[in-house]
Protein backbone atom coordinates (compact mmCIF):
# COMPACT_ATOMS: atom_id res chain seq x y z
CA UNK A 1 0.00 0.00 0.00
CA UNK A 2 1.03 3.65 -0.54
CA UNK A 3 1.27 6.19 2.38
CA UNK A 4 -1.66 9.27 1.73
CA UNK A 5 1.77 11.64 0.88
CA UNK A 6 2.70 9.04 -1.45
CA UNK A 7 -0.72 8.53 -3.20
CA UNK A 8 -1.23 12.30 -3.34
CA UNK A 9 2.42 12.83 -5.56
CA UNK A 10 1.35 9.91 -7.42
CA UNK A 11 -1.45 11.44 -8.99
CA UNK A 12 -0.15 14.78 -9.07
CA UNK A 13 2.61 12.84 -11.46
CA UNK A 14 -0.69 11.46 -13.32
CA UNK A 15 -2.08 14.63 -14.06
CA UNK A 16 1.10 16.11 -15.17
CA UNK A 17 1.35 13.08 -17.55
CA UNK A 18 -2.05 13.85 -18.04
CA UNK A 19 -1.91 17.35 -18.91
CA UNK A 20 1.67 17.36 -20.59
CA UNK A 21 -0.07 16.72 -24.35
CA UNK A 22 -3.17 15.59 -25.56
CA UNK A 23 -5.00 16.58 -28.83
CA UNK A 24 -8.04 18.68 -28.68
CA UNK A 25 -11.14 18.34 -31.18
CA UNK A 26 -14.16 20.77 -30.88
CA UNK A 27 -17.22 19.23 -32.65
CA UNK A 28 -20.53 20.27 -32.77
CA UNK A 29 -23.47 18.58 -35.24
CA UNK A 30 -21.68 19.21 -38.37
CA UNK A 31 -21.30 16.63 -41.17
CA UNK A 32 -17.66 16.79 -40.98
CA UNK A 33 -17.31 16.13 -37.48
CA UNK A 34 -19.52 13.25 -37.89
CA UNK A 35 -17.31 12.21 -41.05
CA UNK A 36 -14.10 12.09 -39.15
CA UNK A 37 -15.61 10.73 -35.75
CA UNK A 38 -14.78 6.89 -35.94
CA UNK A 39 -11.65 8.18 -37.51
CA UNK A 40 -10.90 10.06 -34.14
CA UNK A 41 -12.13 7.16 -31.97
CA UNK A 42 -9.40 5.34 -33.45
CA UNK A 43 -6.46 7.93 -32.64
CA UNK A 44 -7.93 8.03 -29.05
CA UNK A 45 -7.40 3.96 -28.98
CA UNK A 46 -3.83 4.14 -30.92
CA UNK A 47 -2.30 6.85 -28.67
CA UNK A 48 -3.95 5.27 -25.18
CA UNK A 49 -2.09 2.36 -25.42
CA UNK A 50 1.50 5.00 -25.93
CA UNK A 51 4.07 4.54 -23.27
CA UNK A 52 3.15 6.69 -21.80
CA UNK A 53 -0.08 7.09 -22.56
CA UNK A 54 -1.28 10.34 -24.41
CA UNK A 55 -4.77 11.58 -23.34
CA UNK A 56 -7.28 12.47 -26.04
CA UNK A 57 -9.99 14.35 -25.35
CA UNK A 58 -13.32 16.58 -27.43
CA UNK A 59 -15.23 19.60 -26.54
CA UNK A 60 -18.79 20.67 -28.19
CA UNK A 61 -18.18 24.16 -29.13
CA UNK A 62 -21.64 24.92 -29.13
CA UNK A 63 -21.89 24.58 -25.56
CA UNK A 64 -18.41 24.81 -24.06
CA UNK A 65 -18.23 28.67 -26.13
CA UNK A 66 -15.64 30.31 -23.68
CA UNK A 67 -13.17 27.58 -24.56
CA UNK A 68 -13.42 27.87 -27.95
CA UNK A 69 -13.16 31.43 -27.93
CA UNK A 70 -10.14 31.01 -26.04
CA UNK A 71 -8.45 29.21 -28.55
CA UNK A 72 -10.10 30.70 -31.56
CA UNK A 73 -12.09 28.08 -33.05
CA UNK A 74 -14.05 29.02 -35.77
CA UNK A 75 -14.90 26.10 -38.00
CA UNK A 76 -15.37 22.76 -37.18
CA UNK A 77 -13.69 20.23 -36.57
CA UNK A 78 -10.95 22.06 -35.59
CA UNK A 79 -7.83 19.78 -34.19
CA UNK A 80 -5.44 21.42 -31.17
CA UNK A 81 -2.38 19.35 -30.18
CA UNK A 82 -1.81 20.90 -26.32
CA UNK A 83 1.91 20.80 -24.95
CA UNK A 84 2.17 22.12 -21.47
CA UNK A 85 -0.69 24.07 -21.43
CA UNK A 86 0.41 25.49 -25.08
CA UNK A 87 -1.65 24.96 -28.04
CA UNK A 88 -0.01 23.81 -31.36
CA UNK A 89 -2.34 24.02 -34.57
CA UNK A 90 -2.48 21.41 -36.36
CA UNK A 91 -3.86 21.62 -40.10
CA UNK A 92 -2.47 17.84 -41.15
CA UNK A 93 -4.51 15.86 -43.15
CA UNK A 94 -7.16 13.68 -41.17
CA UNK A 95 -6.20 10.84 -41.00
CA UNK A 96 -4.94 8.65 -37.85
CA UNK A 97 -1.61 7.50 -39.56
CA UNK A 98 -0.87 11.10 -40.55
CA UNK A 99 -2.54 12.73 -37.00
CA UNK A 100 -0.58 10.18 -34.72
CA UNK A 101 2.56 10.99 -36.55
CA UNK A 102 2.28 14.80 -35.24
CA UNK A 103 1.27 14.17 -31.66
CA UNK A 104 4.16 11.53 -30.90
CA UNK A 105 7.03 14.38 -32.90
CA UNK A 106 4.83 17.17 -30.42
CA UNK A 107 4.98 14.68 -27.56
CA UNK A 108 9.40 14.76 -27.98
CA UNK A 109 11.24 16.42 -24.84
CA UNK A 110 12.77 18.41 -27.02
CA UNK A 111 10.51 19.28 -29.14
CA UNK A 112 10.23 23.09 -29.62
CA UNK A 113 7.87 24.67 -31.75
CA UNK A 114 9.37 26.15 -35.08
CA UNK A 115 10.41 30.00 -35.28
CA UNK A 116 8.14 32.70 -36.20
CA UNK A 117 8.04 32.74 -40.02
CA UNK A 118 6.94 36.43 -39.94
CA UNK A 119 8.96 39.14 -39.79
CA UNK A 120 8.51 42.23 -37.22
CA UNK A 121 8.86 45.75 -38.46
CA UNK A 122 9.98 48.67 -36.53
CA UNK A 123 11.20 51.88 -37.57
CA UNK A 124 14.82 50.93 -37.40
CA UNK A 125 14.54 48.21 -39.98
CA UNK A 126 11.18 48.68 -42.27
CA UNK A 127 12.36 50.79 -45.11
CA UNK A 128 15.82 48.68 -45.63
CA UNK A 129 13.37 45.31 -45.64
CA UNK A 130 10.55 46.97 -47.52
CA UNK A 131 12.78 49.15 -50.22
CA UNK A 132 14.59 45.69 -50.66
CA UNK A 133 11.89 43.65 -51.58
CA UNK A 134 10.45 43.03 -55.00
CA UNK A 135 7.08 41.79 -53.09
CA UNK A 136 6.01 41.42 -49.69
CA UNK A 137 3.31 41.82 -47.12
CA UNK A 138 2.88 43.21 -44.19
CA UNK A 139 0.20 44.07 -41.61
CA UNK A 140 -0.08 46.67 -39.47
CA UNK A 141 -2.07 45.14 -36.24
CA UNK A 142 -3.02 46.03 -32.61
CA UNK A 143 -2.25 43.96 -29.55
CA UNK A 144 -5.75 44.65 -28.68
CA UNK A 145 -7.68 43.93 -31.54
CA UNK A 146 -9.88 40.83 -31.62
CA UNK A 147 -9.36 40.63 -35.76
CA UNK A 148 -5.93 40.84 -35.24
CA UNK A 149 -5.54 37.92 -32.92
CA UNK A 150 -8.33 35.73 -34.97
CA UNK A 151 -5.74 36.51 -38.15
CA UNK A 152 -2.71 36.09 -36.49
CA UNK A 153 -2.45 32.23 -36.87
CA UNK A 154 -3.34 32.09 -40.38
CA UNK A 155 -1.02 34.58 -40.98
CA UNK A 156 1.66 32.94 -39.33
CA UNK A 157 0.65 29.86 -41.40
CA UNK A 158 0.91 31.16 -44.76
CA UNK A 159 4.41 33.47 -43.64
CA UNK A 160 5.42 30.09 -43.08
CA UNK A 161 4.40 28.21 -46.39
CA UNK A 162 5.09 31.15 -48.61
CA UNK A 163 8.99 31.15 -46.85
CA UNK A 164 9.54 27.65 -48.53
CA UNK A 165 8.55 28.83 -51.60
CA UNK A 166 11.02 30.04 -54.45
CA UNK A 167 11.70 32.62 -54.53
CA UNK A 168 9.91 33.26 -51.08
CA UNK A 169 7.70 36.11 -50.23
CA UNK A 170 7.92 37.20 -47.18
CA UNK A 171 5.51 38.42 -44.82
CA UNK A 172 5.94 40.97 -41.93
CA UNK A 173 3.82 42.57 -39.61
CA UNK A 174 4.27 45.86 -37.65
CA UNK A 175 2.75 46.82 -34.03
CA UNK A 176 1.20 50.17 -34.57
CA UNK A 177 0.02 51.09 -31.38
CA UNK A 178 4.23 50.99 -30.94
CA UNK A 179 5.32 52.40 -34.53
CA UNK A 180 2.78 55.04 -34.58
CA UNK A 181 4.96 57.13 -36.81
CA UNK A 182 5.13 54.09 -39.46
CA UNK A 183 1.52 53.87 -39.26
CA UNK A 184 1.16 57.39 -39.96
CA UNK A 185 2.94 57.52 -42.64
CA UNK A 186 0.85 54.72 -44.61
CA UNK A 187 -2.61 56.33 -43.43
CA UNK A 188 -3.53 53.24 -41.09
CA UNK A 189 -6.87 54.19 -38.93
CA UNK A 190 -8.05 50.29 -38.87
CA UNK A 191 -6.75 47.06 -37.72
CA UNK A 192 -5.87 45.06 -38.94
CA UNK A 193 -4.57 47.04 -42.01
CA UNK A 194 -2.71 44.59 -44.69
CA UNK A 195 -0.38 46.57 -48.06
CA UNK A 196 1.67 44.69 -49.93
CA UNK A 197 4.93 46.68 -51.12
CA UNK A 198 6.58 46.10 -53.97
CA UNK A 199 10.33 47.92 -53.79
CA UNK A 200 9.15 50.13 -50.94
CA UNK A 201 5.85 51.33 -52.95
CA UNK A 202 2.54 50.51 -51.02
CA UNK A 203 -0.30 48.96 -52.74
CA UNK A 204 -3.47 47.67 -51.06
CA UNK A 205 -4.09 44.34 -50.11
CA UNK A 206 -7.54 43.31 -50.79
CA UNK A 207 -7.11 39.28 -50.49
CA UNK A 208 -8.05 36.64 -47.83
CA UNK A 209 -7.43 36.54 -44.30
CA UNK A 210 -7.14 32.77 -43.89
CA UNK A 211 -3.84 30.68 -44.74
CA UNK A 212 -4.65 29.15 -48.23
CA UNK A 213 -6.37 32.55 -49.19
CA UNK A 214 -3.20 34.97 -48.45
CA UNK A 215 -1.02 31.55 -50.12
CA UNK A 216 -2.45 31.98 -53.20
CA UNK A 217 -3.06 35.84 -53.33
CA UNK A 218 0.01 36.62 -52.69
CA UNK A 219 1.40 33.84 -55.15
CA UNK A 220 -0.52 35.24 -57.63
CA UNK A 221 0.84 38.61 -56.96
CA UNK A 222 3.79 37.91 -57.21
CA UNK A 223 4.25 37.10 -60.75
CA UNK A 224 4.39 39.32 -63.79
CA UNK A 225 1.34 41.69 -63.73
CA UNK A 226 1.01 41.26 -67.45
CA UNK A 227 1.73 38.18 -69.09
CA UNK A 228 3.62 38.52 -72.42
CA UNK A 229 1.95 36.89 -75.57
CA UNK A 230 4.12 36.40 -78.87
CA UNK A 231 0.90 35.68 -81.63
CA UNK A 232 -3.06 36.27 -81.24
CA UNK A 233 -3.30 32.17 -80.72
CA UNK A 234 -2.46 33.08 -77.21
CA UNK A 235 -5.02 35.79 -76.83
CA UNK A 236 -7.63 33.32 -78.25
CA UNK A 237 -6.32 30.78 -75.67
CA UNK A 238 -6.89 33.50 -72.99
CA UNK A 239 -10.38 34.17 -74.28
CA UNK A 240 -11.72 31.14 -74.32
CA UNK A 241 -13.11 30.32 -71.29
CA UNK A 242 -15.35 33.29 -71.56
CA UNK A 243 -15.45 33.74 -67.49
CA UNK A 244 -12.73 37.17 -67.23
CA UNK A 245 -12.43 40.20 -68.91
CA UNK A 246 -8.99 40.00 -70.39
CA UNK A 247 -6.90 43.59 -70.99
CA UNK A 248 -4.63 43.37 -74.45
CA UNK A 249 -1.80 46.04 -74.62
CA UNK A 250 -0.29 46.61 -77.54
CA UNK A 251 3.21 48.50 -77.47
CA UNK A 252 6.09 48.95 -79.63
CA UNK A 253 8.71 47.63 -77.22
CA UNK A 254 9.35 47.64 -73.40
CA UNK A 255 10.97 51.24 -73.40
CA UNK A 256 7.55 52.39 -74.76
CA UNK A 257 6.64 55.22 -72.23
CA UNK A 258 2.90 53.63 -72.40
CA UNK A 259 4.30 50.53 -71.59
CA UNK A 260 5.55 51.43 -68.32
CA UNK A 261 2.26 53.33 -67.30
CA UNK A 262 0.37 50.31 -68.40
CA UNK A 263 2.84 47.47 -66.59
CA UNK A 264 1.85 50.51 -63.17
CA UNK A 265 -1.86 50.00 -63.56
CA UNK A 266 -1.39 46.03 -63.83
CA UNK A 267 0.06 46.29 -60.23
CA UNK A 268 -2.68 48.03 -59.03
CA UNK A 269 -5.82 46.17 -60.31
CA UNK A 270 -7.68 44.97 -57.08
CA UNK A 271 -8.93 40.73 -56.70
CA UNK A 272 -12.41 40.66 -58.90
CA UNK A 273 -14.15 40.37 -55.86
CA UNK A 274 -14.40 43.71 -54.99
CA UNK A 275 -15.52 45.70 -57.99
CA UNK A 276 -16.30 42.76 -60.33
CA UNK A 277 -19.20 41.38 -58.24
CA UNK A 278 -20.36 45.01 -56.18
CA UNK A 279 -23.62 44.33 -58.28
CA UNK A 280 -26.80 43.42 -56.08
CA UNK A 281 -28.59 41.00 -55.46
CA UNK A 282 -25.75 38.68 -55.76
CA UNK A 283 -26.48 34.77 -55.59
CA UNK A 284 -22.96 33.08 -54.17
CA UNK A 285 -22.66 29.45 -54.20
CA UNK A 286 -19.86 27.94 -51.70
CA UNK A 287 -17.97 24.80 -52.29
CA UNK A 288 -14.37 23.86 -52.61
CA UNK A 289 -13.67 25.49 -55.84
CA UNK A 290 -10.70 24.31 -57.27
CA UNK A 291 -9.57 24.34 -61.06
CA UNK A 292 -6.40 22.39 -60.79
CA UNK A 293 -6.12 18.95 -62.65
CA UNK A 294 -7.66 16.83 -59.50
CA UNK A 295 -10.29 18.61 -58.48
CA UNK A 296 -11.27 20.55 -61.80
CA UNK A 297 -14.50 17.74 -62.71
CA UNK A 298 -15.83 18.33 -59.42
CA UNK A 299 -15.76 22.48 -59.59
CA UNK A 300 -17.52 22.12 -63.09
CA UNK A 301 -19.87 19.89 -62.05
CA UNK A 302 -21.61 21.91 -59.36
CA UNK A 303 -20.59 25.16 -61.71
CA UNK A 304 -22.26 23.86 -64.20
CA UNK A 305 -25.29 23.40 -62.04
CA UNK A 306 -25.51 26.89 -61.06
CA UNK A 307 -25.10 28.15 -64.78
CA UNK A 308 -28.48 26.02 -65.76
CA UNK A 309 -30.29 28.37 -62.97
CA UNK A 310 -28.31 31.75 -63.92
CA UNK A 311 -29.33 31.58 -67.41
CA UNK A 312 -33.18 31.66 -66.01
CA UNK A 313 -32.17 35.30 -64.04
CA UNK A 314 -30.48 37.82 -65.96
CA UNK A 315 -31.44 40.21 -63.77
CA UNK A 316 -29.16 38.70 -60.98
CA UNK A 317 -25.75 38.43 -60.83
CA UNK A 318 -24.46 35.09 -60.11
CA UNK A 319 -20.97 33.57 -58.57
CA UNK A 320 -18.87 30.77 -57.36
CA UNK A 321 -16.86 31.33 -54.47
CA UNK A 322 -14.33 28.78 -52.71
CA UNK A 323 -15.43 27.74 -49.10
CA UNK A 324 -11.77 28.48 -47.98
CA UNK A 325 -10.83 31.37 -49.10
CA UNK A 326 -14.70 33.01 -48.01
CA UNK A 327 -14.99 31.15 -44.94
CA UNK A 328 -15.63 34.73 -42.67
CA UNK A 329 -18.29 35.31 -45.11
CA UNK A 330 -19.97 31.66 -44.39
CA UNK A 331 -19.32 32.59 -40.95
CA UNK A 332 -21.01 35.76 -41.21
CA UNK A 333 -24.10 34.02 -43.14
CA UNK A 334 -24.27 31.31 -40.52
CA UNK A 335 -23.09 28.33 -42.71
CA UNK A 336 -19.91 27.79 -41.53
CA UNK A 337 -21.03 24.82 -39.68
CA UNK A 338 -23.56 23.82 -41.57
CA UNK A 339 -22.03 20.32 -43.16
CA UNK A 340 -23.33 20.42 -46.32
CA UNK A 341 -21.07 20.28 -49.01
CA UNK A 342 -22.43 23.40 -51.15
CA UNK A 343 -24.31 26.39 -49.32
CA UNK A 344 -25.88 29.46 -50.82
CA UNK A 345 -26.31 33.07 -50.19
CA UNK A 346 -28.12 36.08 -51.27
CA UNK A 347 -26.15 39.47 -50.92
CA UNK A 348 -28.54 41.94 -51.49
CA UNK A 349 -29.33 45.94 -51.79
CA UNK A 350 -28.68 47.44 -48.67
CA UNK A 351 -26.44 45.52 -46.69
CA UNK A 352 -29.35 42.67 -46.45
CA UNK A 353 -28.61 38.94 -46.53
CA UNK A 354 -30.61 35.73 -47.35
CA UNK A 355 -29.21 31.95 -46.64
CA UNK A 356 -30.83 28.60 -48.40
CA UNK A 357 -31.62 26.24 -45.31
CA UNK A 358 -29.08 23.53 -45.51
CA UNK A 359 -30.20 20.97 -47.74
CA UNK A 360 -28.34 19.24 -50.52
CA UNK A 361 -27.79 20.96 -53.47
CA UNK A 362 -29.13 21.03 -56.84
CA UNK A 363 -30.89 23.24 -59.86
CA UNK A 364 -33.64 22.64 -58.62
CA UNK A 365 -33.10 23.67 -55.05
CA UNK A 366 -31.25 26.73 -56.25
CA UNK A 367 -33.78 27.28 -58.71
CA UNK A 368 -36.53 27.51 -55.96
CA UNK A 369 -34.11 29.36 -53.46
CA UNK A 370 -33.97 32.17 -56.10
CA UNK A 371 -37.45 32.21 -56.83
CA UNK A 372 -38.73 32.92 -53.25
CA UNK A 373 -35.87 35.52 -52.78
CA UNK A 374 -37.73 37.00 -55.95
CA UNK A 375 -41.20 36.81 -54.42
CA UNK A 376 -40.32 38.57 -51.40
CA UNK A 377 -40.82 35.68 -49.14
CA UNK A 378 -37.35 35.24 -47.90
CA UNK A 379 -36.99 37.09 -44.42
CA UNK A 380 -33.02 38.30 -43.95
CA UNK A 381 -30.91 37.34 -41.58
CA UNK A 382 -29.75 39.99 -39.04
CA UNK A 383 -26.85 38.53 -36.29
CA UNK A 384 -28.28 40.53 -33.12
CA UNK A 385 -28.20 40.49 -29.36
CA UNK A 386 -31.07 40.00 -27.67
CA UNK A 387 -33.01 43.13 -27.55
CA UNK A 388 -32.38 45.55 -24.51
CA UNK A 389 -35.13 44.96 -21.52
CA UNK A 390 -34.60 48.53 -20.72
CA UNK A 391 -33.30 51.25 -22.88
CA UNK A 392 -33.45 54.42 -21.51
CA UNK A 393 -30.23 55.32 -20.64
CA UNK A 394 -29.36 58.47 -22.05
CA UNK A 395 -26.79 56.57 -24.42
CA UNK A 396 -29.46 54.15 -26.31
CA UNK A 397 -28.04 50.12 -27.40
CA UNK A 398 -28.76 49.43 -30.72
CA UNK A 399 -28.90 45.62 -31.65
CA UNK A 400 -29.34 44.08 -35.38
CA UNK A 401 -32.97 43.58 -35.01
CA UNK A 402 -33.74 47.41 -33.50
CA UNK A 403 -30.89 48.97 -36.14
CA UNK A 404 -33.65 50.16 -38.97
CA UNK A 405 -36.40 51.01 -35.56
CA UNK A 406 -33.80 53.50 -33.80
CA UNK A 407 -30.99 54.69 -36.21
CA UNK A 408 -32.96 54.86 -39.56
CA UNK A 409 -36.05 56.72 -37.71
CA UNK A 410 -36.71 59.38 -40.18
CA UNK A 411 -38.36 61.63 -36.69
CA UNK A 412 -35.27 61.54 -35.24
CA UNK A 413 -31.84 62.57 -35.45
CA UNK A 414 -29.32 59.89 -34.67
CA UNK A 415 -25.46 60.41 -33.80
CA UNK A 416 -24.01 56.25 -33.40
CA UNK A 417 -21.44 54.68 -32.55
CA UNK A 418 -20.29 51.38 -33.72
CA UNK A 419 -17.41 49.65 -31.17
CA UNK A 420 -16.13 46.38 -30.63
CA UNK A 421 -15.35 45.38 -26.57
CA UNK A 422 -11.82 44.75 -26.58
CA UNK A 423 -10.95 48.31 -28.59
CA UNK A 424 -8.41 50.29 -26.73
CA UNK A 425 -9.89 53.90 -28.39
CA UNK A 426 -13.48 52.38 -27.40
CA UNK A 427 -13.10 52.19 -24.01
CA UNK A 428 -11.41 55.47 -23.41
CA UNK A 429 -14.34 57.32 -25.43
CA UNK A 430 -16.80 55.74 -22.89
CA UNK A 431 -16.97 58.00 -20.33
CA UNK A 432 -17.39 61.30 -23.21
CA UNK A 433 -19.57 59.43 -24.78
CA UNK A 434 -21.73 58.89 -22.15
CA UNK A 435 -21.42 62.51 -21.24
CA UNK A 436 -22.71 63.63 -24.30
CA UNK A 437 -25.65 60.96 -23.95
CA UNK A 438 -26.13 63.24 -20.25
CA UNK A 439 -25.80 65.66 -22.01
CA UNK A 440 -28.77 65.44 -24.58
CA UNK A 441 -31.22 63.66 -22.85
CA UNK A 442 -33.68 66.02 -22.76
CA UNK A 443 -33.73 66.52 -26.75
CA UNK A 444 -36.54 64.34 -27.61
CA UNK A 445 -35.63 64.05 -31.48
CA UNK A 446 -31.98 63.37 -30.92
CA UNK A 447 -30.89 60.16 -30.20
CA UNK A 448 -27.33 59.25 -28.67
CA UNK A 449 -27.10 55.65 -29.62
CA UNK A 450 -23.71 52.80 -29.74
CA UNK A 451 -23.49 49.34 -31.27
CA UNK A 452 -21.47 47.01 -30.80
CA UNK A 453 -20.55 45.08 -34.28
CA UNK A 454 -18.70 42.56 -33.10
CA UNK A 455 -21.99 40.76 -31.61
CA UNK A 456 -24.70 42.59 -34.44
CA UNK A 457 -24.82 43.07 -38.31
CA UNK A 458 -25.23 46.60 -39.79
CA UNK A 459 -28.23 45.96 -41.58
CA UNK A 460 -27.51 48.95 -44.03
CA UNK A 461 -24.36 48.88 -46.20
CA UNK A 462 -24.41 52.83 -46.11
CA UNK A 463 -23.03 52.79 -42.69
CA UNK A 464 -19.74 51.04 -43.55
CA UNK A 465 -17.28 50.04 -40.23
CA UNK A 466 -13.79 49.35 -41.13
CA UNK A 467 -12.37 50.41 -37.91
CA UNK A 468 -13.12 51.46 -34.32
CA UNK A 469 -14.60 53.44 -33.22
CA UNK A 470 -16.56 54.38 -35.90
CA UNK A 471 -19.14 57.33 -35.78
CA UNK A 472 -21.85 58.56 -37.81
CA UNK A 473 -24.78 61.00 -38.15
CA UNK A 474 -27.77 59.79 -39.10
CA UNK A 475 -29.51 63.14 -39.87
CA UNK A 476 -33.89 62.57 -39.86
CA UNK A 477 -33.96 64.01 -43.69
CA UNK A 478 -31.58 61.87 -44.53
CA UNK A 479 -31.28 58.35 -43.65
CA UNK A 480 -29.68 57.12 -46.75
CA UNK A 481 -26.58 59.55 -46.67
CA UNK A 482 -25.21 59.55 -42.80
CA UNK A 483 -22.37 61.53 -42.31
CA UNK A 484 -19.22 60.31 -40.65
CA UNK A 485 -17.47 62.06 -38.15
CA UNK A 486 -13.91 61.94 -39.66
CA UNK A 487 -12.10 64.46 -37.06
CA UNK A 488 -9.75 63.42 -34.21
CA UNK A 489 -11.45 65.41 -31.42
CA UNK A 490 -13.38 62.87 -29.49
CA UNK A 491 -14.40 64.89 -26.69
CA UNK A 492 -17.57 65.90 -25.66
CA UNK A 493 -16.58 69.59 -26.77
CA UNK A 494 -15.66 67.87 -30.34
CA UNK A 495 -18.83 65.73 -30.76
CA UNK A 496 -21.55 68.16 -29.35
CA UNK A 497 -20.11 70.46 -32.19
CA UNK A 498 -20.18 67.89 -34.70
CA UNK A 499 -23.64 67.18 -33.52
CA UNK A 500 -25.06 70.85 -34.06
CA UNK A 501 -23.37 70.95 -36.60
CA UNK A 502 -25.47 68.37 -38.97
CA UNK A 503 -28.67 68.39 -36.55
CA UNK A 504 -32.30 69.18 -38.30
CA UNK A 505 -34.33 69.16 -34.97
CA UNK A 506 -32.54 70.45 -31.86
CA UNK A 507 -34.68 72.23 -29.66
CA UNK A 508 -31.97 74.46 -28.19
CA UNK A 509 -28.44 74.88 -28.54
CA UNK A 510 -25.80 74.64 -26.21
CA UNK A 511 -23.09 77.01 -25.48
CA UNK A 512 -19.55 75.61 -26.30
Amino acid sequence: GQSQSERGKSDKLQTEKAVFMYILVYVVRCGHCKQFAPEYEKIAQTLKENDPPIPVAKVDATKANMVASRFDVSGYPTIKILKNGEPVDYDGERTEKAIVARVLEVSQPDWKPPPEATLVLTKDNFDETVDNADIILVEFYAPWCGHCKRLAPEYEKAAQELSQRSPPIPLAKVDATVETELASRFGVTGYPTLKIFRKGKAFEYNGPREKYGIVDFMSEQAGPPSKQVQAAKQVQELLKDGDDAVIVGIFSSEQDAAYEIYIEACKQKPSNDAKRYAKRPLVVVYYGVDFSFDYRIATQFWRSKVLDVAKDFPEYTFAIADEEDYAEELKSLGLSESGEEVNVGILADGGKKFVMEPEEFDSEVLKEFVIAFKKGKLQPIIKSQPVPKNNKGPVKVVVGKTFDEIVMDAQKDVLIEFYAPWCGHCKKLEPDYLALGKKYKSEKNLVIAKMDTTANDVPNDRYKVEGFPTIYFAPSNGKQSPVKFEGGDRTVEGLSKFVEEHATKLQKRDEL
